[in-house]
């Protein structure tokens, strides 16, 4: 009998830690249950009831199993009663991290802990990850919680199992019965649902109201993690849509109605335009701009006012989509204009895949080209990754003084642009036109301002965020400045987006403000301004430069000329959800199309109309899922497409 009342009183100690995570959780984000009934919240506490018992059930289970023995043999011996104590101390105290971990990460990519935060940690990346963490204050005060309730749990659970000093002898009857409860207790709180006709617990049960935040709190992040973890290893997403069926629709909306002379599904012969001159290409991957930061998009302080005016002096795409949530995804989506998948970084395929990218169509074509970044090569395996899609030179850390080194994350941009204008004039040099990719990444926690020197911002009473959002346009203007007393400038086609947005407080599963960035593309010589109002997508970036330039060449992409072709919906992915879009609709779906929500977003409406516009809904889930289902099968099958990809 001892054995159930220690088992129960662990699972409450348990219990009691995840609530008050999950309550702190909630305070942090008190802003984003307004309009919320007390019934509503409740509810998301009860769902958070349901889903911390089935991971507490999968901590204990084995402790369980052993108090039943010990007990039937009425003594535990000490050596077996400490593995108990750090058996469950270590399992527990590594979840409450998870759930100390979880706050911060809702805030920065409004989703519970999942695997996705796990990519970050690879060899190459977990130091830079681990200094960026500790730098920022924000991070750190979690770990108070962290700690003091991990101490607290420890020195109670000891006390717990003190009680197994003196385990009842005899009353055989008494002990069965207790056990086969308790059993049963364990197995329907792993299920996580009495109803055998019905699965066991999964995500979609924690969603039950409008409220996006009220439906992610119910969630118990470890067991968000654990589940995100097993779908990465099985990888089988998208398994039951036809991949002919999917490649067809592509092909579709590519506007390819002939095969190809290469036998490659998606490639299209794009003559030449007769170019009068080669122009120069400077990409500019911008760390976070989200598009609600600049004045066009309704922000009334002013702090983009040099993005605004390339927006009005250069080709501004208002409707304009990243592929994805992490750098990463947008610089391989931007030079290979193929769809971003999650989960892993694509920049880390094995062995490297070289692509029919932007650099190397370019390089093929004379040009010199190069990639410009704040941070060590070997970070998102960038050296490697651009090493085989045309990259000649690729400028990172470790060719800058150190004295130049601002945080975590390297130089800050107005360097990044100064080392990118010595490169240019270099380039220039040698008498062939160039492409440089450049990436910027002042605008990412920890947040440094330059010296005064250099910036002073021009509003001092703004918060951290906004002054280095404003000190990024800075620098953005300030080289554009320098850059047009050179020879080369009158000849170049600059191109500015985010690689990501910034996710605020959202209704949806999926914040628009995360993936909704600003494109500009920007050559006063050549180009006539004009706002393109379709939906576009990073993929398009690189088939859209290449019309504009009117070099000849082979499209094998999913990306189209933004120009001459409009395309209908934006696709792109965050986390293991994936979402597609119009200027109206919003269609969300988790990779398993177990929830699945329709959104009339423009009008900020939270109802899902899944049920009552059905054929709208289907028609962007088969535009969104044909060209995940393609991009896996051709980036999957090696053997068979490994001679079109280069």
């Amino acid at each position: 009998m001892k054995s159930f009342k220690i088992s129960v009183f662990i699972y409450l100690l348990i219990l009691a830690v995840f609530f008050i995570f999950r309550l702190l959780l909630f305070l942090v984000n008190l802003d984003s249950v307004s309009g919320a009934s007390f019934g509503e919240v409740l509810m998301a506490f009860a769902n958070g009831l349901r889903f911390d018992t089935t991971t507490i059930t999968y901590i204990i289970t084995i402790p369980v199993l052993t108090l039943i023995a010990t007990d039937f043999a009425g003594k535990m011996p000490n050596p077996l009663k400490l593995s108990l104590l750090w058996f469950i101390s270590i399992l527990s105290c590594v979840a409450f991290l998870v759930c100390a971990a979880d706050i911060p990460y809702y805030g920065e990519f409004v989703t519970r802990f999942n695997v996705s935060a796990l990519n970050e940690f690879t060899a190459g990346n977990a130091g830079n990850v681990a200094k960026m963490i500790l730098s920022e204050p924000k991070f750190l005060v979690y770990l108070i919680p962290f700690v003091g309730l991990s101490v607290l749990f420890v020195i109670v659970l000891r006390k717990i199992l003190d009680i197994t000093k003196s385990f009842d002898r005899g009353q055989w009857l008494q002990k069965t019965g207790f056990s086969v409860l308790l059993i049963v207790l364990v197995f329907f709180g792993m299920r996580g649902r009495v109803d055998f006709s019905r699965k066991p617990l999964t995500l979609n049960d924690a969603f039950f109201c409008s409220n996006h935040f009220l439906n992610q709190l119910g969630l118990n992040p470890n067991y968000v993690l654990i589940r995100s973890a097993r779908e990465k290893m099985a990888n089988n997403y998208f398994a039951d849509v036809d991949a002919d069926k999917a490649l067809a629709e592509v092909q579709r909306q590519l506007g390819i109605t002939e095969p190809s002379d290469d036998g490659f599904p998606l490639s299209r012969k794009v003559p030449a335009n007769s170019p009068t001159k080669r122009y120069n290409i400077v990409v500019v991957l911008m760390e976070s701009m989200k598009a609600g930061n600049m004045a066009h998009f309704g922000n009334i302080k002013n702090i983009t006012p040099t993005l605004d005016s390339l927006a009005d002096n250069g080709l501004f795409f208002n409707t304009f989509y990243s592929q994805n949530t992490r750098t990463c995804y947008g610089i391989f989506s931007t030079l290979t204009a193929f769809p971003a998948m999650w989960p892993g970084n694509p920049l880390y395929a094995t062995p490297l895949r070289p692509y029919e990218s932007l650099p190397s169509v370019l390089q093929h074509n004379g040009y010199s080209t190069a990639a410009v970044i704040p941070h060590e090569r070997d970070y998102d395996n960038l050296y490697g990754f651009c090493s085989a899609n045309g990259i000649d030179t690729l400028l990172s850390l470790e060719d800058y003084p150190k004295s130049e080194v601002a945080n975590t994350w390297g130089i800050p941009d107005h360097l990044v642009f100064a080392h990118t204008m010595q490169l240019i004039d270099g380039m220039y040099a040698k008498g062939k036109p160039f492409f440089i990719n450049v990436l910027t990444v002042s605008n990412h926690l920890p947040f440094v301002l330059p010296p005064s020197n250099i910036y002073t911002p021009a509003h001092p009473n703004y918060n951290d965020e906004e002054k280095e959002i404003e000190y990024a346009d800075f620098a953005i203007g300030d080289f554009l400045k320098k850059a047009s007393a050179k020879p080369w400038y009158d000849s170049t086609i600059f191109v500015f987006l985010g690689d990501h947005g910034k996710p605020c407080d959202t209704p949806y599963p999926i914040s628009l403000d995360f993936v909704h960035v600003p494109l500009i593309i920007y050559c006063p010589s050549l180009i006539q301004p004009k706002t393109y109002e379709q939906v576009a997508s990073q993929v398009d970036v690189f088939p859209t430069l290449m019309g504009l330039m009117g070099i000849g060449y082979n499209n094998s992409t999913f990306g189209m000329d933004l120009t001459k072709q409009p395309r209908k919906y934006a696709y792109f992915m965050n986390g293991d959800k994936y979402g597609v879009v119009d200027h109206k609709w919003l269609y969300i779906s988790d990779l398993q199309h177990s929830t699945q929500a329709l959104y009339r977003y423009m009008d900020s409406d939270t109802t899902n109309y899944i049920s009552t516009n059905r054929e709208k809904a289907t028609e962007m889930k088969t535009f969104g899922e044909s060209n995940w289902k393609t991009a896996i099968v051709l980036n999957g099958n090696r053997i068979e497409v490994s001679r079109f990809l280069r």
